[in-house]
């Protein structure tokens, strides 16, 4: 079997220079990502948690509601591997009976329907099943959105109040072709190095999982701290990592990391699902208060809806009409 490449960029993005000075970002030492407020917002559904002492002082300042989550050692170490590599597998993740569930649901949009929702181009692959707005299809999607091993780590390295991006499946077939090269935080227009945005998560939910030769994900170690340089093919070789992981586990990776879909030599496809998240002031890539539609709302958990857009993000980042947004459901399926 051929190995998985991918292509480089034949052009620059708009923004990304050939070959300016590298200047890695590094993370601050000792520094401690941002975690939740208290949830006064949620529990009381509108701004009236600005309206305490916080509120009479001569400025608002924010920094102090922010307080740091703590963390176990392994998770301490997961942290650490993410920051330093800027990506991270996790293995076995989900048990055979979700697995099952998830396959299940996905099977009339990627077997019954596959000639429909083939990618449109050559990023999104011509010879690929893309499968959107999951959210709105079966709730079976949602133990992947709220994973709480993969949300343990957004909790503490994402600001509070981040939210879920997008949430799609990825089915590559056999004989498609590699993906170019690119980063999934590239729309954010912000000189690198920069600190993530968004992290990225892709799950492996097919029999064999994720190999180098069915179209695993292919990453390029380390480029997360690179600056706006595109890759040269000498950095590529140095730096790539195709992943290979059993079905059942998850890649977590920041969104400023290089990476590609693969080529799939073999002769099954290879199943993903990806649900990406992003800080609380960036726009979703998918409008989830839309694409979900508002009377599946009260079906999700509060941190679901929550990561949807139905949460506050201090001082009063989405509200509707001054309350939140919650508050906007029609009166008998309202969940607050």
């Amino acid at each position: 079997n051929q190995p998985s490449t991918c292509q480089n960029p034949s052009h620059p993005p708009p923004g990304l220079a050939r070959n300016p000075p590298r200047t890695p970002f590094a993370f601050p030492a000792g520094a401690t990502p941002l975690h939740s407020m208290a949830d006064s917002t949620r529990a009381k559904g509108d701004l009236s948690n600005l309206q305490g002492e916080r509120s009479r002082k001569l400025a608002l300042d924010f920094k102090d509601v922010y307080a740091a989550k703590e963390a176990s050692p392994e998770l301490k170490n997961q942290i650490d591997a993410l920051r330093r590599d800027g990506f991270l597998v996790l293995r076995n993740v989900l048990s055979r009976g979700s697995l099952d569930e998830i396959r299940q649901a996905l099977g009339p949009y990627i077997r019954e329907g596959k000639k429909a929702n083939l990618g449109r181009n050559n990023f999104e692959g011509h010879k690929t099943n893309r499968v959107y707005a999951l959210l709105a299809k079966s709730r079976a999607f949602d133990q992947i959105a709220e994973n709480k091993r993969v949300l343990d780590i957004m909790d503490r390295v994402l600001m509070p109040n981040y939210l879920l991006s997008a949430c799609l499946a990825i089915d590559i077939h056999p004989g498609e072709t590699p993906q170019p090269f690119h980063y999934d935080g590239q729309y954010i227009r912000m000189e690198r190095p920069r600190p993530p945005m968004g992290i990225s998560t892709i799950w492996a939910l097919g029999e064999q999982g994720f190999t180098a030769a069915n179209g695993g994900t292919v990453i390029l170690k380390g480029s997360h701290l690179w600056g706006g340089q595109i890759p040269t093919e000498e950095e590529v070789a140095k730096s790539r990592v195709p992943l290979e992981m059993p079905p059942g586990s998850v890649v977590i990776f920041f969104d400023t990391l290089w990476h590609c879909g693969g080529r799939n030599v073999t002769k099954e496809p290879r199943l993903a699902i990806t649900a990406q998240y992003c800080q609380p002031f960036i726009r979703q890539q998918e409008s989830l208060t839309l694409s979900v539609p508002p009377e599946t709302i009260p079906k999700l958990s509060k941190r679901l809806s929550g990561l949807l857009g139905y949460s506050i993000h201090p001082p009063f980042i989405g509200h509707v009409d001054g309350q939140h947004p919650l508050k906007s459901l029609p009166p008998r399926r309202s969940a607050l």
